[in-house]
């Protein structure tokens, strides 16, 4: 019977690739990395998530207006 070889996972999370990830993803896949005994890969996720620690939000979008319903004749707004 032959034996597949396994890659390290460490070389399929680059810190590249990881930087891609959302910080959401960035946040599971550290806590996937410590649960699967992957420290290394959940040290390149403490690197990025520090990185990012230090860059602004983007700012919030302003708020539309509502715009009015159309009068409707005959209809009544109630006071």
């Amino acid at each position: 019977m032959q034996q597949r070889l396994q890659r390290p996972k460490v070389a399929l999370w680059t810190r590249e690739r990881i930087d891609s990830l959302t910080t959401i993803e960035v946040r599971q896949l550290h806590a996937n990395a410590l649960r699967l005994g992957e420290p290394e890969i959940a040290e390149l996720c403490d690197v990025v998530l520090g990185s990012r620690r230090g860059r602004k939000a983007a700012p919030a979008r302003p708020a539309k207006a509502k715009a009015k319903a159309p009068a409707v004749p005959g209809l009544r707004r109630p006071a």
